[in-house]
């Protein structure tokens, strides 16, 4: 046998590399990817981490300020500075820290309305991308519709539900609301031949607010709010002859302080509204002339829901003018008129229980139309896309209180309940159907 042996090529010579640094290519950001980045799960964790942070933060505020300025601030706003103060309060009502550390400053925080739009778009960013329409996917499809709806009426009862009363006295003809949360300070030039010659000038409650000089064409003077109070109560003073800016005699020559109040929380049992009240000094239009400083409260309105003792109107003579000056609700004017004919306060037998309210009262409308309605307890007026209730009364029965409510996305809180129960009802039921398919196989 003969040898025989295998003979391999010679191998080629390798190429030399040179020694780069790999470097990532970065991807550019289009439409798609920032589409992904909002539609991902983890920003959803995130979102809803910080939104029970923000529900947190809010119950906390709501140890020192009323229900309606933490609403506002903190989940009808696009941010809040949260004061360290609130963890302090925390640990004063939970772990009795002492009551005297104070903590100074505070950080910035999402809002609930930046937070709504931010998961707002994460859900229909979502579907947008990940969802496919199919009947299994039904139900899916209609819960988180359901969601949508009920997030978008949230939006629009905060941009445009009023709560507001009408205070009318029997006999009386009204044609405005007051706010209920919100006041102004008006400045009411009399005319006793005349009553609708009078000339009203009033200051929002945003500007009473702020420090500074507030100065305006239309203002008979220059004002200085040296103090507002978000709410005030009245105590009887500790020396009647004093003269006090803040005390006052009622007509029946009863004397009373009014002294600065926490705000209501407004859920207590019994919960009132809040009473504000602001110390002012007036100034002759642009000049640095003192005209005097005037104590103002809602405890001086004459349609004060919480008024009990009726007090003289405060008088200030400015050049050759007298105006009226007082601290009311923020007025609303309506293009119609009612007037109470009559007032109804019943109540169960030897009981202060209600048992019945009803206010009779004529509407007037500018198309000429008088009619006639009863409001009741369980039977509202409908009028203009306004509801009116019967809310409460004057003492001695003298008058009644409607409560006027307006919110033209009342019903999409309704359609979002129903429309989430459908989503339910399809999704397990489908779910229901492919389990008892199976089990039959």
């Amino acid at each position: 046998m003969s040898d025989t042996s295998v003979q391999t090529a010679p191998s080629a010579p390798v190429p030399a590399v040179a020694n780069v640094p790999l470097t990532k290519s970065r991807k550019p950001w289009t439409v798609m990817r920032v589409l992904k980045l909002i539609a991902s799960l983890e920003l959803t964790v995130v979102l809803f981490a910080l939104s029970l942070m923000l529900v947190f933060f809010g119950t906390l505020a709501q140890i020192e300020n009323g229900i309606w300025t933490v609403v506002g601030d903190y989940f009808r706003s696009f941010y809040v500075w949260v004061p360290f103060q609130l963890f302090v309060k925390f640990g004063q009502v939970f772990f009795g820290i002492s009551p005297n550390f104070t903590l100074s400053g505070s950080f910035p925080f999402f809002g609930g309305t930046t937070l709504g739009i931010l998961l707002l778009s994460n859900l229909l960013a979502a579907h947008a991308l990940r969802f496919k329409v199919s009947w299994k996917r039904a139900g899916i499809i209609s819960i988180h519709a359901g969601i949508i709806i009920l997030m978008l009426g949230e939006l629009g009862t905060g941009l445009f539900a009023v709560e507001q009363h009408m205070s009318i006295a029997k006999g009386e003809t009204v044609n405005y609301t007051d706010t209920s949360n919100r006041v102004e300070l008006a400045f009411l030039t009399l005319d006793p031949a005349d009553r609708s010659k009078d000339l009203v000038v009033v200051v929002p409650q945003n500007l009473l607010t702020r420090k500074g000089r507030i100065t305006h064409p239309k203002l008979p003077v220059d004002i200085e709010v040296k103090e507002f109070w978000k709410n005030s109560k009245m105590v009887l003073p500790l020396d009647k002859k004093a003269r006090l800016a803040n005390q006052r005699t009622t007509l029946n020559g009863m004397t009373f302080r009014i002294v600065k109040e926490n705000e209501s929380s407004g859920v207590e049992v019994g919960a009132k509204e809040d009473m504000p009240a602001a110390s002012v000094v007036l100034y002759e239009k642009g000049t640095d002339t003192e005209i005097g400083e005037y104590f103002v409260s809602l405890w001086f309105y004459l349609n004060s829901n919480n008024r009990t003792y009726e007090f003289a109107p405060q008088k200030v003579m400015i050049g050759q003018t007298k105006y009226l000056v007082e601290l009311r609700h923020r007025r609303e004017y309506k293009a119609y008129s009612l007037t109470l004919k009559e007032f109804n306060h019943d109540v169960y037998l030897g009981t202060t229980t209600p048992k019945n309210f009803s206010s009779r009262v004529n509407l007037q409308t500018p198309s000429g139309e008088r009619r006639d309605y009863t409001i009741s307890m369980n039977s509202p007026l409908f009028h203009s896309g306004e509801t009116m209730y019967q809310s409460s009364f004057f003492a001695g029965d003298s008058g009644t209180v409607l409560q006027v409510v307006r919110n033209p996305v009342w019903w999409m809180p309704y359609l979002s309940c129903f429309v989430v129960t459908f989503g339910m009802i399809v999704h397990f039921g489908i779910n229901l159907l492919n389990f008892l398919q199976r089990r039959v196989v």
